[in-house]
């Protein structure tokens, strides 16, 4: 009988002992909860981050941001799945454009529009909006980086920013 006890005692430090190294835990957020592996307090591992609208992230986590393999469901149940990094997802739209989703805990999901460059800078992407005809174009601050870029990348000759002059005239 004593033997058992001591088994019995044994089991439960064992199993107690490996609870706490895969212990799920939930923490709060300014527009989402988490709950899953955490490490020094932040978000750490696999788990599944509800957000305040209903939609859902299920996945890898590292410091409190979505990164690694993961599943994002929106509120309307759109299903993003595939590699995130860093808080971010990038969806393909076509060759030269996509769409940026990015996850916080704090303020929830937030989306941008990215659009290739031309030219010296074709292989750079640039922050791009719908324009109120529904049609992507760069914004300002992509307008700026994409110029910025062509003469980072285009500075040793004409024929970077002459063959861009023939695809549409870019505004100077």
């Amino acid at each position: 009988m004593r033997f058992f006890k001591i088994f019995i005692i044994t089991l439960f430090v064992t199993f107690s002992s490996l609870a706490n190294i895969t212990y799920a835990e939930t923490l709060k957020f300014g527009s989402s909860t988490y709950e899953g592996e955490v490490k020094k307090g932040k978000a750490y591992g696999v788990g599944i981050i509800t957000f305040s609208d209903g939609s859902k992230y299920e996945g890898k986590v590292k410091k409190n941001r979505p990164h690694g393999k993961g599943k994002y469901t929106d509120a309307n149940n759109n299903v993003f799945e595939g590699k995130f990094r860093s808080g971010k997802f990038r969806n393909k739209i076509d060759k030269k454009t996509r769409e940026i989703i990015e996850l916080n805990v704090e303020s929830g999901k937030s989306s941008y529009f990215e659009i290739k460059g031309k030219g010296a800078a074709a292989s750079k992407w640039f922050e791009a909006e719908k324009n109120s005809s529904g049609v992507l174009e760069l914004t300002t601050k992509g307008k700026r980086e994409q110029e910025t870029a062509m003469k980072g990348e285009g500075g040793g000759g004409s024929g970077g920013s002459g063959g861009d002059g023939g695809g549409g005239g870019g505004g100077c």
